[in-house]
């Protein structure tokens, strides 16, 4: 695979892992939407969720052994058994498709659920039954997508929640989801051996930026760390409906 691949390709692909690995580290999103969308303009369009995956899974399983004891597990016992459901189910009718309604109907669906949060206690703190449907949902259109952590995002800012239990809990949330598609991506008739020395150079970029993105996170308060993850969500949900309505009408 890397022979099919100039130096500068390879580079910057190394270079996007590291760096959206430190992001995710000390943000606990962002960085696997930005790798997706670099990934599709540098590889061909049947290697990149399956490629991501890959990556992804190891970034979001570092950032789970930093944060291991931070990590809140009923939310996560929640999550799991229909996000798996959701992911068999995709796996039965995937046929190669994309879904062209999900980058804007997901940036619509994020800002209307920041907005309602801040004048609504109970969206602040969304009890624990609401990850189970919450997996299903996200287990379903992570064949089909990506990156579908924005969507997670909202859910996982909770005022019971410190940064660390933001971080921790996602990412134990995601490592699962992208661990499970590779069975999925096997089955689909995906050829992982074909591409080993790219996703090890990947696999090790993520995890060097994720010990990074560590040490910047316990720079970072409270307050600012939520006013950020608030920030960063509202510009990634301007994007993807401005992103989602320029494919519709091109």
């Amino acid at each position: 695979m890397l022979a099919d691949m100039n130096a500068l390709t390879l580079a910057i692909l190394g270079v996007a892992a590291l760096v959206t690995a430190t992001i995710s580290a000390f943000l606990g999103m962002g960085g696997g939407m930005v790798l997706l969308a670099i990934m599709a303009l540098l590889l061909p369009a049947q290697m990149v969720v399956p490629i991501h995956g890959v990556v992804q899974m190891a970034s979001n399983g570092t950032r789970t052994l930093i944060f291991l004891r931070h990590v809140r597990w009923r939310v996560f016992a929640a999550y799991v058994p229909l996000a798996t459901v959701g992911l068999i189910v995709a796996t039965s009718v995937w046929s190669g498709d994309k879904l062209s309604w999900f980058k804007p109907g997901i940036g619509l669906f994020i800002l209307a659920f920041l907005i309602y949060r801040r004048y609504s206690p109970k969206l602040r703190n969304p009890p624990l039954w609401i990850y189970a449907p919450l997996g299903l949902v996200v287990g379903f259109l992570a064949i089909f997508v990506g990156a579908t952590g924005p969507f997670l995002a909202p859910f996982f800012l909770r005022d019971d929640f410190k940064k660390e239990n933001v971080i921790a809990t996602k990412a134990v949330c995601q490592m699962w989801l992208h661990l499970a598609k590779i069975p999925a991506f096997l089955t689909l008739g995906f050829d992982y051996a074909t591409h080993w020395s790219l996703l090890a150079g990947l696999v090790a970029a993520v995890m060097v930026g994720t010990f990074v993105g560590k040490r910047l996170l316990g720079k970072m308060s409270e307050r600012f760390f939520t006013l950020l993850f608030q920030g960063v969500l509202t510009v990634i949900a301007i994007v993807l409906i401005v992103n989602g309505l320029g494919e519709w009408f091109a």
